[in-house]
């Protein structure tokens, strides 16, 4: 769910049951949804042209604009938005050219142009053997911000409501209350200052968008090579995204890889107990990681003391959280620093998260818990959340991607003070450090009183098997967002025509790490060769 890996700066075997007993909601029918788009002539040419400032000084990359309908149920509708994107063109000239390569980063709400421009910025620094250079010369590299985000017809919302701190763990009816009441304030906001985008910011009609712009594109045809269907790398929500762009479309896929997978089937309390299950053992797996590593030096010096490692160093940043928010001189809860100027134990609590994504950044978890219980500046803890700054591309993250979440899953049961206290209690005992803090609890209790209906609730996919092309799945063991148990339940969704491929190893996603298993993504985008099924890699 969680990815800032590219844009800003997102396994027990014990839940092999939980998925079994998910009683997911049955598939839709095949094509329903995808058959708007025969009735949808698009209106205008997609023409690529300079950037927006922002992009100024990117190398090599063009952007354009594209009107799509409002409501894809209504494509003959006066009310349209624009959909904003960023290209890298095949580096290797036409002739070497494969095609389109659409690229989404997560979140929801993670800006797909962002993240192109950061790869335009990084291209000329990868070696000649590298295979993710050799991607970048086959592919035009696609960067559409989803509706809603980004470039695209951004949601905004009123920043003073969504930085302001509501209790997602409620200890008492009147507390539950008022956690009602903002998010149904902050909702509203968003409408008021975004217009009716704010309800059709679903994913489907996001994977509608992506057809639209693949057609103007000269989309079409269900030939070989060239033939106009496209390549997809979708990574944490991408992979959701992705999927059911391609259940709706399968003849438009020509690749598709789906990395840290996110499996929108799952019940309310088997989700949490999935993703906070995960996150649980990868912070294990991280003190484990600080009681035996030599390259951080704050671990060694742990050591050294002896008073209990990285696990106790949490423990009592936790407990001197709750006794008072710890302060954070680094930050001004305003768009100078974008992150708030104390912690209290709930957020610790949820940021550490953040800094469990990438294992290269687990030194810097090691720092800030250090920092934030010895010399009371939390400062890093809080950076690992980012706030409202009052930017409308920046910022379209945070509303965008809350505006999704809330019209892609049921938050029944945490709409109810008994359901979100049984959500805590579920939390608390699978996940007794970490008490059931995660991005899918964090949705949870963020979308309770939300006023925008769900456009797409969670259900299975309809099969996939035999039509399109085939789907690379890659998951970490130890992921601490988006679990190994989920990539098992969608390949299974997925079909005969779908490969998972293990990465042995924690932090969330594969694809930028520049090991063994992006180099059998980039292989598979560009020879369509597939990893033998059951293959585990270790980097």
């Amino acid at each position: 769910m969680i990815t800032r890996i590219l844009s800003r700066g997102l396994i027990i075997l014990s839940l092999a049951a939980t998925f079994g007993a998910a009683a997911p909601v049955p598939p839709g029918p095949r094509g329903c949804s995808g058959n708007v788009m025969t009735r949808y002539n698009p209106p205008q040419k997609l023409t690529w042209g300079p950037c927006p400032a922002r992009f100024a000084t990117t190398p090599n990359v063009t952007c354009a604009t594209y009107r799509v309908p409002l409501d894809w149920d209504d494509p003959d509708g006066t009310e349209t938005i624009t959909l904003g994107m960023l290209r890298l063109a095949a580096r290797g000239g036409p002739s070497r050219r494969i095609g389109n390569l659409f690229v989404n980063p997560g979140g929801p709400g993670a800006q797909a142009t962002e993240v192109v421009a950061r790869l335009a910025a990084a291209a000329g620094q990868l070696g000649p053997g590298s295979s993710t250079a050799e991607l970048l010369e086959r592919f035009d590299i696609v960067g559409l911000d989803p509706r809603g985000v980004g470039l695209s017809t951004p949601v905004r919302c009123d920043a003073g409501l969504f930085n302001e701190r509501a209790p997602l763990f409620p200890r008492t009816p009147g507390e539950f209350d008022g956690l009602l009441a903002r998010n149904a304030a902050l909702g509203e906001s968003c409408r008021a200052l975004s217009g009716r985008v704010v309800d059709f910011v679903d994913t489907v009609s996001a994977a509608r968008d992506h057809e639209a712009v693949r057609l103007a594109l000269g989309g079409g045809g269900k030939g070989g090579h060239g033939d106009g269907r496209a390549s997809f790398l979708g990574l944490s929500y991408g992979t959701q995204l992705f999927s059911q762009y391609a259940e709706l479309f399968p003849e438009g896929v020509r690749a598709m890889v789906l990395d840290g997978a996110l499996q929108h089937s799952q019940s309310e309390s088997s989700n949490l107990l999935i993703e906070s299950a995960a996150y649980e053992t990868t912070l294990q797996k991280f003190f484990e990681w600080c009681n035996s590593t030599n390259s951080s030096a704050d671990c060694v010096l742990l050591r050294d003391r002896g008073d209990g490692g990285a696990r106790q160093v949490f423990l009592d940043v936790l407990a001197k959280a709750g006794d008072a928010p710890i302060p954070a001189p680094g930050c001004d809860d305003g768009r100078a620093t974008a992150c708030r100027s104390s912690v209290t134990e709930e957020e610790a609590r949820l940021n550490a998260q953040g800094l469990l994504l990438e294992t290269a950044s687990w030194p810097s978890l090691v720092r800030a818990l250090l920092e934030a219980r010895d010399e009371a500046n939390a400062t890093l803890l809080s950076r690992a959340q980012p706030i409202a700054v009052g930017d409308d591309y920046e910022d379209s993250y945070l509303f965008g991607g809350t505006a999704v979440h809330c019209q892609d899953w049921t938050h029944a049961t945490a709409s109810t003070w008994a359901g979100i206290t049984e959500l805590q209690i579920q939390g608390a005992a699978f996940a007794p450090l970490t008490r059931g803090a995660s991005q899918t609890y964090r949705i949870q209790a963020s979308c309770a009183g939300w006023p925008s209906p769900q456009r797409n609730p969670e259900r299975l996919l309809s099969p996939y098997a035999g039509e399109g092309a085939d789907v690379l799945l890659v998951n970490s063991v130890h992921d601490p967002s988006t679990s190994y148990v989920w990539a098992v339940g969608l390949r299974a969704e997925l079909g005969e025509r779908a490969v998972l491929l293990t990465r042995d190893g924690a932090g969330h996603t594969s694809w930028s790490l520049g090991g063994e298993a992006t180099d059998a993504i980039n292989r598979y985008l560009v020879n369509l060769t597939l990893p033998e099924p059951g293959t585990v890699v270790d980097s």
